[in-house]
């Protein structure tokens, strides 16, 4: 990490040409503009071919499955989708045609359906790249069969509900030599590169010693959902995929044979992003959770509540030892409240940087003494000052005397000396001058995309290596809950 600030801004190129872009707009959840691809000029010029389209199928027509659907149609070129695949005729049935109707720009003639991913690889050959969004235990065994019919894989994370299975992705990506991206969309998000590459490793916030996460999430996300009562998934074609009954089928992310758990499910992107942020691992962690709410019994309101078997809140310290010093990062992940939602915060001696896919999180403070105006400068500014802090009238600038306070006010003696002893002073407040004007995972599947166009592996921001070291620091968790010790990591947990 530098150590040696430079207020210059190079001339921008590849992902920089979209990440700097300054405006003071916050960010809106669609853009009917499209995506402006960070390198697709890049990806022309290296050519495979110019603006060739990659023909694309998608495997698990979920919520996730739509998301990854939405986010590519905001990108205008190089997606062509021509078929889908799940085991409820339903979901692939609406899925199809979404396709048709919303990504239309992306679709030349039907969208072919199948019931199942083996018979879509053996009977669609002209498919190119292969999007996985199907419960996490199945993220290995797709992954690996796409990749063995010479596919591009991006499979959604967490990359596998277990270790074992995430080490069998990476070895298939060896195996095969394939493009294959993991979900982590963070790393191609224009807001988050900024932060890594101008505020941190420019080293405005000095010696990092903190990081938090937090994802917290209300009641009303854990409702048991019921089997439907048309289009039910035969009892013979669950249980070939591991289904124990169409409940479970339905409530996956509550057991522990489908997947990780609320760690696994929203920790994982954030707990990512300690790694990330400072391109190392963690070298010990402690945890604390249970099953402290959703055990089956009733709920207030006389319904059953949902029955996790992994627990419903963790809370997790892990330690990274810093070229600069010892950094510890707490994360906790909350299904019982949705209390100030979920964001990321790191926190250097001279300044700290708050973080969220919600663009309600894009603050940066300075601490007393840091002057920061060097970083505004130029087209491409590192910071900008936040919005409410500009003054453009005489009378909002700072006075040069004091405001006598009202005689009510004023604290004196014994309670102004613990006032002044154990408060600091206002911090600076700045923001990031970066803004996305389409949904958090559209400029990841663009990375993809251009990664397949260039037929290039490196070029992905997110490769499985990557991520099946974050899937360890995650899944880790478990181990401390279990024996209630601190665990140590060592090279060989993140190693294959």
């Amino acid at each position: 990490m530098s150590t040696t600030p430079s207020p210059s801004t190079p001339k921008p190129s590849g992902l920089s040409k979209f990440l700097d872009r300054r405006s003071f707009l916050r960010t809106s959840a669609v853009s009917g503009a499209g995506l402006y691809l960070a390198t697709s000029k890049g990806a022309i010029a290296q050519g495979t071919e110019a603006g060739r389209k990659i023909k694309c199928a998608l495997v698990g027509c979920g919520a996730q499955g739509d998301r990854l659907r939405a986010a590519a149609s905001q990108i205008p070129t190089g997606i062509q989708w021509v078929a889908v695949s799940d085991i409820r005729e339903d979901k692939r049935r609406v899925m199809a045609r979404y396709m048709e109707l919303q990504n239309k720009h992306q679709v030349d003639g039907p969208v072919a359906q199948f019931e199942t991913i083996e018979e879509m690889l053996d009977k669609q050959a002209d498919i190119e790249a292969v999007f996985i969004a199907t419960p996490d235990f199945l993220h290995a065994p797709f992954s690996r069969m796409a990749l063995a019919k010479g596919k591009s894989v991006y499979c959604e994370k967490m990359m596998s509900n277990t270790i074992e299975g995430a080490r069998d992705m990476v070895k298939a990506g060896r195996e095969f030599n394939g493009i294959f991206q993991i979900g982590h969309q963070r790393h191609s998000n224009p807001r988050y590169v900024h932060l890594r590459e101008k505020i941190i490793k420019n080293d405005l916030l000095g010696r990092v010693t903190h990081c938090y996460g937090q994802w917290n999430r209300g009641v009303s996300a854990s409702t048991p959902l019921g089997a439907p009562k048309k289009n039910p998934v035969s009892p013979e074609l669950l249980a070939r995929y591991g289904y124990g009954s169409m409940e479970e089928f339905l409530n996956w992310r509550w057991f522990a044979k489908y997947g990780g758990g609320p760690i696994s499910d929203l920790g994982a992107h954030q707990i990512d992003m300690f790694n990330w942020m400072y391109e190392t691992t963690p070298v010990s962690l402690y945890a604390a959770g249970g099953v402290d709410y959703y055990d089956g019994t009733p709920g207030a309101d006389g319904a059953p509540k949902a029955k996790f078997e992994l627990p419903d809140n963790v809370m997790c310290l892990y330690e990274y030892k810093l070229p600069t010093g010892t950094m510890r990062a707490y994360y906790q992940v909350l299904t019982t409240t949705g209390s100030q939602g979920y964001y990321e915060k790191h926190m250097g001696v001279n300044g700290s940087a708050i973080i969220s896919e919600s663009p309600t999180s894009n603050q940066v403070y300075a601490e007393p003494g840091q002057d920061w105006t060097k970083w505004t400068t130029g087209d491409n500014p590192i910071l900008v000052k936040a919005p409410d802090n500009i003054k453009n009238k005489f009378w909002e600038h700072n006075r040069s005397w004091t405001k006598p306070a009202p005689k009510s006010y004023a604290v004196s003696g014994v309670a102004k000396a613990v006032a002044d002893a154990r408060e600091s002073k206002a911090l600076d407040p700045w923001e990031i001058p970066v803004t996305l004007s389409v949904y958090p995972h559209t400029p990841h599947v663009a990375n993809f995309i251009e990664a397949v166009q260039m037929k290039k592996p490196e070029h992905l921001t997110c490769n499985v290596m990557d991520a099946f070291k974050s899937c360890v620091t995650v899944l880790k968790a478990y181990d401390c809950l279990q024996t209630g010790q601190k665990y140590t990591f060592t090279p060989a947990d993140f190693e294959v």
